[in-house]
């Protein structure tokens, strides 16, 4: 080889070395056949989206509600013979619930606002005296006295005309009939408020003579006693009769020992009785508001005068109906006690 050619060589084998020295890779270039690498700041953002974050404060667990103490109020813990106090319950469900009073009888409550009521009502042969008002409700027990006073009661006999005593109380059938009568309307109750505010006088504003108070112990000419239950209003003959309060006819109609009758039902098993009608002017099912007309006064059945039996009864027991001339019962009591 030349000289020439070997200096040739030389030079193009150093061009060659230094073009193969300047050339650099990035770094953020991967080799082939490696895994590219991931900054810290990607890899900690990614973690953190895909990863649900853990609180270390631990979660606060609700504590139930507390249940209320069913809780049972009296009317009154004193009532007269004749008369009636109201129990009422709140915090408690007595949908299906009864209890068997002191006097013996079965007692159911009715639903109103926010609670339940049930009445008591004393009936008037009830001896004076302390009783125990005790029931039990599930785990809960419910335990008052009850103090019974008495009642200024009058006696009364009163002469009957053989014929009438015979045609009425000394009729077994007229007499069964009428305690059928009696015994089917008496425990009347629907679970609804008819009557709205005070009740009226039957007769309105017409005078009458009160010949029988109510609890009067009566004895008839043939040796038969009887409680009277009821007020006798002694007025002329045909002399118009009102609805004591808002209510639906119960019944209207003629028994031999009452005569023309006329039950309404005001609600809440209140219901007032009216005997010895000459005429009626109501029928069974209708609706009838406070002072509508519903008969007239008469001498019907066992009577010995025009005049009008009314009678009330609350809970399926007779009361004194003059008591609640002017007033209603006192469903709400338990509010004025709260105020």
């Amino acid at each position: 080889m030349t000289k020439f050619k070997r200096l040739l060589t030389a030079v193009i084998l150093s061009a060659i070395i230094i073009s193969s020295s300047g050339c650099e890779f990035s770094e953020n270039t991967p080799t082939i056949g490696s895994e590219p690498e991931i900054s810290s700041s990607e890899s900690s953002s990614s973690e953190s989206e895909s990863l649900p974050e853990i609180s270390s404060e631990p979660e606060e667990i609700a504590e139930p509600e507390p249940v209320p103490e069913p809780v049972f109020k009296l009317s009154s813990n004193e009532v007269k013979r004749g008369s009636y106090f109201i129990i009422r319950a709140e915090n408690i469900d007595l949908s299906d619930y009864s209890f068997v009073d002191f006097l013996g009888y079965r007692r159911e409550f009715i639903a109103t606002e926010g609670g339940w009521i049930c009445f008591v009502p004393i009936k008037t042969d009830t001896h004076p005296k302390s009783y125990e008002l005790s029931f039990n409700v599930g785990d809960y027990s419910f335990s008052e006295r009850i103090i019974v006073t008495e009642r200024n009661i009058n006696t009364q006999y009163l002469t009957v005309a053989p014929a009438t005593l015979e045609q009425t109380l000394e009729d077994e059938a007229v007499r069964a009939a009428f305690n059928d009568f009696y015994q089917k309307y008496r425990w009347y109750e629907t679970g609804v408020k008819f009557w709205e505010g005070e009740f009226m006088k039957p007769l309105g504003d017409s005078w009458y003579r009160e010949t029988t108070k109510f609890g009067t112990y009566r004895t008839f000419s043939n040796g038969k006693t009887e409680w009277h239950d009821a007020t006798d209003m002694a007025v002329g003959g045909g002399t118009p009769i009102y609805a004591t309060n808002s209510g639906v006819v119960l019944f209207s109609d003629y028994l031999g020992l009452t005569g023309n009758t006329v039950v309404i039902n005001h609600g809440f098993g209140v219901l007032s009785w009216h005997y010895h009608l000459s005429t009626r002017n109501v029928s069974a099912g209708e609706r009838v508001e406070k002072g509508d007309f519903i008969g007239r006064v008469g001498t019907t059945g066992l009577s010995t005068g025009n005049h009008l039996h009314f009678g009330i009864t609350i809970g399926g027991t007779f009361v004194d109906p003059m008591e609640l001339m002017g007033s209603e019962p006192d469903i709400d009591f338990w509010k004025e006690s709260e105020e």
